[in-house]
């Protein structure tokens, strides 16, 4: 009795400092996400360093297979890593570079075209609506409104193309500090990639000595499992950026739409961003096609949706679906989740940290659901097992 009164009051007090604990959080919640917010964006070039040297490690490893494989000389040995990570930055520096040659310039003037263009989209798709519903007239009355300089709608608009010229300003003013954390992320990078197997051997030894075999074990599989999606995802995310960059291009090339590589870059490269970043870079074409002929941007918009319906049925499930091997619906709710935490990075990185959670859980269930199916029919045996005997027993008696 005495035992049990211990344990009730044990649990009590453990209940209360939890309580405690979460109704503290919730009242510092404000300055505890604001210092938060300011430890991430400090260690910020550490995280980008540890995911760009994860990218270089995928390239060194492959270029150390195809330099010396087989030497037994130490000198070779020894140079074998530098020169690979020398290849490897050579590599991806060359491919940043063929992305500001042929690329960004085109992203540059279609920032610059869409600005300009964004005001008359608008006047071509109310004046397109105005025709559409002439037998209408209420509806015809509140396009007129909303088409007028005086309404809101168009007044936030100015405004916003107003804003964009001080946005502009405000980022050419933070370059200065990007470059510094540039610097800092490639060196410490450079340091992960040349120190990776000391790295290895250290987290190693700190996980032996406080971690159980089993615990260790699990920890490494999942570390795998984590290594394998993520290197999967973003291969296969640029991969695909690439085709439908490409395949975009010349199919508006084809079919004569206007600004045919611009709008080809801005969706290629938004769909970086998987399930909405095509959508954004169609959005994007829409508009600066509207105040040329709306009825081929209506087109092109036609044109995009069966080309990412031709995509998403038969690449992108041999190019990306394999790495990441989650239901649609669950790549779509890790976007919006990714997306409201963290942005375009918590999207990146949303997608493939939510695949290797499901792939984590779907062998944990596989496995327990083997072992109940395994446990019911030795029980099962078990059972006719017993009931055989006794019925043999009935025979005998």
């Amino acid at each position: 009795m005495k035992l049990k009164l211990e344990q009730h009051k044990s649990f009590v007090i453990r209940m209360m400092v939890l309580a405690g604990v979460i109704a503290l959080l919730v009242v510092r919640s404000e300055r505890l996400l604001s210092g938060t917010g300011r430890l991430l964006s400090t260690l910020s070039p550490l995280i980008a360093g540890a995911i760009l040297a994860f990218i270089l490690t995928m390239l060194v490893n492959s270029f150390e297979h195809m330099l010396f494989p087989k030497t037994e000389k130490p000198l070779l040995k020894k140079v074998r890593t530098p020169l690979a990570l020398f290849i490897s930055i050579a590599v991806v520096l060359l491919l940043i570079a063929l992305l500001l040659y042929l690329v960004i310039p085109q992203l540059i003037e279609t920032g610059s075209l869409l600005v300009q263009q964004l005001e008359p989209a608008y006047h071509s798709v109310t004046d397109f609506l105005e025709k559409k519903t002439e037998n209408i007239p209420w509806i015809g009355d509140i396009i007129k409104d909303a088409s007028s300089k005086d309404s809101p709608t168009m007044q936030k608009l100015v405004d916003l193309i107003s804003d964009f010229g001080s946005t502009v300003f405000t980022i050419t003013g933070s370059v200065m500090s990007a470059l510094v954390s540039i610097i800092f992320t490639v060196i410490f990078a450079i340091y992960i990639v040349l120190n990776r197997q000391k790295l290895s051997g250290q987290f190693d030894r700190l996980f032996v000595a406080f971690l159980k075999p089993v615990t260790k074990r699990r920890l490494y599989h999942v570390l795998a499992v984590a290594r394998d999606t993520f290197a999967g995802f973003f291969a296969g995310q640029l991969l695909q950026a690439v085709i439908v960059g490409t395949i975009v291009t010349v199919g508006m090339l084809i079919f004569g739409f206007p600004y045919a590589p611009m709008v080809g870059s801005a969706v290629g490269f938004c769909a970086l961003l998987p399930v909405i970043g095509s959508f954004i870079g169609g959005a994007v074409g829409f508009v600066m096609i509207a105040p040329l002929s709306i009825n081929k941007a209506l087109l092109f918009l036609l044109f995009l949706i069966i080309l990412l319906q031709l995509m998403a049925n038969f690449i992108y499930p041999k190019v990306v679906g394999r790495s990441i091997g989650m239901p649609g619906i669950w790549v779509f709710t890790s976007v919006i989740i990714g997306a409201g935490l963290g942005g375009i990075g918590g999207v990146l990185l949303g997608v493939p940290l939510a695949a290797t959670i499901y792939k984590i859980l779907r062998e944990q269930v596989n496995k327990r659901n083997a072992a109940n199916k395994q446990a019911s029919e030795t029980s099962k045996v078990c059972s006719e097992t017993s009931q055989n005997e006794e019925n043999q027993q009935e025979t005998i008696g």
